[in-house]
Formats: C-alpha cells, structure tokens, sequence
C-alpha cells in the first residue's frame, strides 16, 4: 500500500495538522516523525496540499512513503 505525506517545500519538515478554525497549519521536522500526517489516498493527500496552499501560501509536495 502506497501512503502519502505532505512536505513543506524545500524542508525536512512534513504537514502534523491543518486547523481550519484558527486558519492555520502546522508542521513537525523529519521523515519517520509519528506525528507527521500520513494519507492513505492520493486525492486526500491532493486535498490537504491544497489546504496548505490556500492556508498558509506555503509550497509543498506530495510525497510517496
């Protein structure tokens, strides 16, 4: 199975939350970071990317784990 992290563009730092109430999003350091989301579909992992961007204007990519 094919899981999915979003990653702040240029960082080791990978998306932990998206708090659409206080519009903001939050990010922890490293790739085997358990508090780092993952997502089990592209779609969904397409959809937090997009929250990011829109959120915060941040840059980031898809990543395959």
């Amino acid at each position: 199975m094919i899981l999915y992290k979003i990653r702040l563009g240029g960082t080791h730092e990978f998306l932990s939350d998206i708090d659409r109430e206080a519009n903001e999003c939050k990010f922890v350091k490293g790739w085997n970071n358990p508090l780092a989301l993952m997502f089990y579909t592209y779609d969904a992992a397409k959809s937090a990317s997009n929250a990011v961007d829109e959120i915060e204007g941040w840059r980031n990519s898809i990543e395959e784990c």
